[in-house]
């Protein structure tokens, strides 16, 4: 299994820091894998007030695929997949960093995107935290191509196209609040089907199934303002 190691890379995703004593250092992780992957993220605290502080963690989101498996480590303790709290406390002093978490993804055997979110606490005072969201998109060999990205959403191309059954949309919206669809027409312009992307799925399924065979043309909407047009074949 081919291993990737990182610890700072530049970004699509952002942290969200509310801690008045503890900082993370390179906080904001976004990376692509391949299938058969397995990513392991050192994620830096620094204890920035003047007293010692016992850090505690849990994993608040773990959006990955079925294939996918992750755990996380501290000091070389390790949670088994699917538990999010780990009780055991870490103590900073003022001043030090602690470079001994790690968070592992196996990035399965599926092309997706995922993401995870951890919260470091104080255990003496757990209103005094901060998070950290790491997202990967997981590929084949043989990359698909992108078919929009801004700062309010990042979708792939419909794939497999040619498509006899079912075909798929990998995306990632950045706000809740962005509204987002993909509109289906065929070479007349008729409408055939709209699909509202849910922001807290990361990925569409389209049954073409249902569809005639022949060539159709899909159209993302953001805020109900068409972004790009491309072109799915059905074959049967």
């Amino acid at each position: 299994m081919k291993k990737v190691f990182l610890t700072a890379i530049s970004i699509l995703l952002f942290t969200v820091g509310y801690s008045q004593s503890l900082q993370v250092v390179d906080t904001k992780y976004n990376y692509d894998l391949k299938i058969g992957d397995e990513a392991r993220t050192v994620i830096k605290l620094k204890n920035i007030s003047d007293k010692t502080l016992h850090i505690q963690v849990r994993r608040d989101q773990a959006q990955i695929g079925s294939s996918q498996k992750s755990f996380f480590c501290w000091d070389n303790d390790c949670i088994e997949p699917g538990i999010n709290l780990h009780y055991i406390t870490q103590v900073i002093e003022p001043g030090e960093i602690l470079e001994t978490f790690v968070s592992v993804l196996d990035a399965g055997l599926n092309e997706t995107v995922s993401s995870l979110r951890y919260t470091f606490y104080d255990r003496d005072n757990p209103l005094d935290f901060v998070e950290v969201e790491l997202s990967y998109t997981v590929k084949d060999a043989v990359s698909r191509g992108m078919m929009y990205q801004s700062n309010l959403i990042k979708l792939s191309d419909i794939y497999p196209n040619p498509v006899s059954d079912f075909a798929f949309l990998d995306y990632v919206i950045f706000s809740e609040d962005t509204e987002a669809k993909v509109v289906f027409h065929n070479v007349l312009g008729s409408l055939i089907r709209q699909y509202d992307l849910n922001p807290v799925e990361r990925e569409l399924r389209i049954n073409t199934i249902e569809y005639k065979p022949g060539v159709y043309f899909y159209t993302l909407y953001v805020a109900n303002e068409g972004k790009v047009t491309k072109k799915l074949i059905i074959k049967r």
